[in-house]
């Protein structure tokens, strides 16, 4: 068959005639290798840019000013950036993630500007749907983590995800950012309730039957969204109790208690994995290539994305001060293994210009850029990318997930024996 060629930019590509990649009978490889034989490589690292969604926008720039970023990146706050230019960007086909988008309208609104790209490629909308998709009006709320833990009830926390999964997909989104599979050993930490508590086993199970809730046998049906395994690693014990602060585990204590969650979620299939925080042993986790390549990818055969964390690429840079600039902080993420930049400014630029100067080859955007559309086309959004407002009517207020909310709720009472400690004793306080 013959072809024509352009090139753009430093890539070239293959305009052909038969879209493979629309078709959605053939293989998703056969599908990836074609779509990715027509990008350009801004397209390419576009896939690779998270933004927050218009609503989180709006508020974050009501709440904040500028001066306010210097010690508070928590909101998507982006000075001198609008929501038309973030607009602008889907449908350049500079984006190819958002987060935290709240409504079906929203998800709908989005999902129509990627249908206006050159190549017509669906966002994926990830959200923080930890314990039921919460941020949404009309979805169920269920125990959080550590009270599901306290079930003891492996199905039933497997349930509780698979609702979420249908919930979420009724809404607009496809993604969660969870199972949180950190074991909490330091009670100071401010995130222990996001966890399934402090023993590796418990936590590995139900950080598995999440996966297998979320995502189902390989996140294939319209019902499963992506789940995604975090923080790797250590943030969850603090050199100081608080959030983010280093870690310094040996790697004994890290392979007995803090790895095998990860492992088990990983062996039931979870296809997205974050970053955490802090450094570990003196090196940023979103740096750190033992970590994501050395045990991640070649020890546990990791076939998914790495996602960072909320602009934590960037505090390799202004606050753990082991990169130059945030150009040589997104150079060594990218470097040693990240695949996805959550959120903000610059990232898409400066990787351009790290791929044009030639510090990092073309084939390792391909790899990350791989990895993210096999996760589209496995979710189906190239055939089903807009959400019918009257899915979200049949499934929100569901009575019967309703039910399982209050079933794991009576589950998770934890009730304590007073041995003659209440009441306290005021002479002995």
């Amino acid at each position: 068959m013959a072809s024509t060629f352009a090139f753009t930019g430093i890539h070239l590509w293959a305009d052909k005639t038969t879209e493979v990649y629309k078709d959605a009978g053939q293989p998703i490889e056969k599908r990836v290798d074609d779509l990715m034989s027509r990008m350009t490589i801004e397209e390419k690292v576009g896939q690779m840019c998270q933004w927050v969604g218009q609503e989180h926008m709006r508020t974050a720039a009501a709440d904040l000013t500028v001066e306010d970023l210097a010690h508070n990146t928590s909101q998507g706050f982006y000075p001198g950036i609008t929501e038309e230019n973030v607009k602008e960007m889907v449908v350049k086909g500079q984006i190819g993630s958002l987060l935290h988008v709240l409504t079906t309208k929203e998800a709908n609104l989005l999902q129509g500007l990627a249908q206006k790209s050159r190549l017509k490629n669906p966002l994926i909308i990830g959200i923080d749907a930890i314990h039921g998709n919460a941020q949404v009006v009309g979805c169920t709320v269920y125990p959080t983590s550590i009270g599901q833990a306290s079930m003891f009830d492996v199905n039933l926390v497997e349930t509780i995800c698979r609702q979420t999964a249908l919930e979420m997909r009724a809404t607009g989104s496809q993604w969660t950012f969870n199972p949180n599979v950190e074991v909490a050993r330091d009670p100071r930490w401010g995130r222990v309730g996001e966890t399934f508590g402090e023993d590796p086993y418990l936590v590995s199970l139900l950080g598995a039957a999440s996966v297998r809730g979320y995502q189902g046998e390989g996140f294939g049906k319209p019902e499963n969204v992506l789940a995604c395994a975090k923080h790797l690693i250590g943030g969850c014990q603090p050199a100081n109790g608080t959030n983010g602060s280093p870690a310094d585990l040996s790697e004994r204590t890290l392979r007995e208690i803090f790895f095998p969650p990860f492992k088990a979620a990983i062996e039931a299939g979870a296809y997205s994995l974050m970053t955490s925080h802090n450094e570990l042993n003196g090196i940023p986790c979103h740096t750190n290539p033992w970590l994501m390549e050395d045990i991640l990818r070649k020890e546990w055969n990791f076939k998914g994305f790495v996602i960072s964390y909320w602009m934590d690429i960037e505090h390799t840079h202004d606050l753990h001060h082991t990169s130059v600039d945030n150009k040589d902080a997104y150079y060594q993420s990218i470097e040693a293994g990240m695949d996805m930049h959550m959120h903000g400014p610059e990232f898409y630029e400066k990787v351009l210009e790290l791929v044009q100067e030639w510090n990092i080859p073309t084939e390792r955007i391909d790899e990350s850029c791989r990895k993210i559309l096999f996760a589209k086309f496995r979710l189906g959004l190239f055939e089903k990318y807009m959400t019918p407002e009257n899915e979200a009517r049949k499934v929100l207020f569901n009575a019967q997930h309703q039910q399982t909310a209050l079933e794991a709720a009576r589950k998770s009472i934890v009730l304590l024996t007073n041995n003659g400690i209440l009441p306290l004793d005021e002479k002995k306080i």
